[in-house]
This record gives C-alpha cells, sequence and structure tokens, in this order.
C-alpha cells in the first residue's frame, strides 16, 4: 500500500519580523542610552527633587494652590516648567540661549573695555579699566563707570534671577601703596564686592547669590609690560555660574528660591496702590496716576541718594546739605 503524501508545509513569510522587532529594540535602547548621556546634568538635579518640590508645591506665603498643578515629579510633564524660576534652575536649554543673548545685548552696547565670552565655568562678562573705573587705590566706583555696570546689570537680571554669580577682581602687578588696603589682594576683593554691592542695592539682586573673588595680579590676560596692559589687567569680571557649577557654592539654594519668591511678590505688590489711596483719589485715574508717579520718584531719589552716600563727597570737613540725615 502506498504512503499518504505529507501536505507541504506553508513557507513562513513573516519570520523577518522577529528580526525587524530586535533591530528596533536595539535601536530603540541606544537612543535611550544617547539621551541618557545628553541629559547627564538634568539627572544630577535629581538629588534635589524634593527640596524644589517644597518650594514650589506650596506656596511658601500663604495656603495657595501648588504651581506645580499637582504634577508628581518636576522631570515629568511640563506644568513646572512654566515657572520662570523652574525654567531658570532646570532647563539646560535656557540657560544656553539666554548666555548667548546676554553675550550679543553686551557686544551690541559697543562699549570700549567690555566683553562678554563663554567657558567652562559659564558666561563670563569682563570689565577693564575703560569699561569700569574706581577712584586710584580705592574700591570706590566712579560715576562715569556706573552708567555701564546699571546696562549691564539690567541685561542680566532679565534672564537670571537665581544664577549663583562669581565677582572676581583683577589687579595689575604694581604694589599698592595705601594705609586702608595693604596689598593688591584686599584691593581686588574689595572691588569685587563693590560691584556685588551696587548690584543688590540698586538692582534688586538677591545677595545670597554672589561670590566674591580677589585674584590681585595673579591672573593677568596680558604681561604687564606696558601701561596699555596693565590698564586691560585692572578689571572685573562678572561670571555667571552654569548650573552644572551650582556646587562650588555652600549656599542653600532652597532658601534662595524662597527668597526670590518673596521678593518678585513684593515688588507686585508695590506695583498696586493701597487700598487707602485708592479711597483716596476714587475714581480719578489721573491722580491715581500722579501719585504712583510721585511715589516711584520718591524711592528712586532715595535709592540715588543711598548710593551717593557711597561715595566722598566730603569738603572742608563737611557734607553737603542735602546729604545731612
Amino acid at each position: 500500500m502506498a504512503k499518504k503524501k505529507h501536505a507541504e508545509e506553508h513557507e513562513n513569510l513573516e519570520r523577518w519580523l522577529v528580526s525587524y522587532a530586535d533591530f528596533m529594540t536595539l535601536l530603540f535602547a541606544t537612543f535611550v542610552v544617547l539621551y541618557a548621556l545628553a541629559q547627564s546634568d538634568v539627572n544630577s538635579f535629581k538629588g534635589i527633587e524634593e527640596a524644589l518640590k517644597r518650594a514650589f508645591q506650596q506656596s511658601v506665603f500663604d495656603n495657595q494652590t501648588s504651581i506645580l498643578n499637582g504634577t508628581d515629579s518636576v522631570f515629568d510633564g511640563y506644568e513646572g516648567a512654566t515657572n520662570p524660576l523652574m525654567l531658570e534652575y532646570m532647563s539646560q536649554k535656557y540657560e544656553q540661549s539666554s548666555f548667548d543673548e546676554i553675550e550679543e545685548n553686551i557686544e551690541n552696547l559697543h562699549q570700549d573695555g567690555l566683553s562678554a565670552t563663554q567657558d567652562d565655568r559659564g558666561l563670563v562678562i569682563r570689565f577693564d579699566e575703560h569699561a569700569i573705573k574706581f577712584k586710584p587705590a580705592t574700591a570706590d566706583l566712579t560715576d562715569e563707570s556706573l552708567k555701564t555696570l546699571s546696562q549691564v546689570a539690567k541685561i542680566i537680571k532679565e534672564k537670571f534671577s537665581i544664577h549663583f554669580i562669581e565677582v572676581e577682581g583683577h589687579t595689575d602687578s604694581d604694589p599698592i601703596i595705601s594705609s586702608k588696603f595693604p596689598s593688591n589682594w584686599e584691593l581686588s576683593s574689595a572691588r569685587a564686592a563693590s560691584v556685588i554691592r551696587y548690584l543688590i542695592k540698586n538692582h534688586g539682586f538677591n545677595s545670597k547669590i554672589f561670590m566674591a573673588t580677589g585674584l590681585a595680579d595673579t591672573v593677568p590676560i596680558v604681561p604687564n609690560t606696558t601701561i596699555q596692559n596693565k590698564a586691560k589687567n585692572r578689571r572685573v569680571e562678572i561670571i555667571i555660574l552654569k548650573n552644572k557649577n551650582k556646587n562650588m557654592s555652600k549656599k542653600n539654594m532652597n532658601a534662595i528660591l524662597k527668597e526670590v519668591q518673596e521678593q518678585q511678590k513684593q515688588a507686585k505688590i508695590k506695583k498696586q496702590p493701597s487700598k487707602a489711596i485708592e479711597g483716596l483719589v476714587g475714581n480719578d485715574k489721573e491722580l491715581l496716576k500722579n501719585v504712583i508717579d510721585m511715589t516711584n520718584t520718591y524711592e528712586s531719589e532715595n535709592k540715588r541718594l543711598d548710593l551717593l552716600e557711597d561715595f566722598d563727597y566730603m569738603h572742608d570737613g563737611q557734607k553737603p546739605t542735602f546729604m545731612e540725615k
């Protein structure tokens, strides 16, 4: 009896899908690893996630709802990133684009002796003696310097409120002869501090973000061989540190976040007239505007007079009458 023939096995034409799926899995894993490497700085922020959530999820001023709108993690979703302070602290893209914009704006000032560059530390804004002047052998800023410093301060403040900023003072190699400053170390440190004091007092920067460093003549940018070169070495550098360098300081970022939030809140309150003033002026919007303008003028004049007190305006041992308290 003849054997029964087995039916021919049907060839599986879809076996390629197994290899394709394996390939896609490996490709996906490759991109995940590349993304993780590119986001290494973001991963380093995981350790302070809880501190940030405490600062942003619950208002430090009252019992308002969270500005994160219930986001489980500052790394999940985009709700938290809408907050300017969170964006500044967490976003590398924001940081880099802001560095680029500030650098371009400073170049557009076309100020002799003023420049901006980027290095591993962050954005370095350099003022040599042509851009920032001090009275000889002192740490007192001249009126001529304040205009340039004020312009730069406004450019920085538009982008950064909680980035750490280091201010370095530098001198030339000539030894100082002064009873107040025994050496260039003290002088360079005092000049860095003078710039920081101006930024805090006149432009509302939070004092906790600053670090003052005096380097004397140890980091010249050109040899101290000519008068022109010495003028370039007598300089101040404002360095906006990258967030990855935040560990250069032992300062409490959570406390800084709360203080900056409080400052911003107070600034908004000042822009609004009090209920008492609104009750007095009624519906007279023009009068209300005049009252607000007069208040702002009064505050700005007080700041200007406070600034004048930082300088030596003594004449024959007496201050001008307008400066007497």
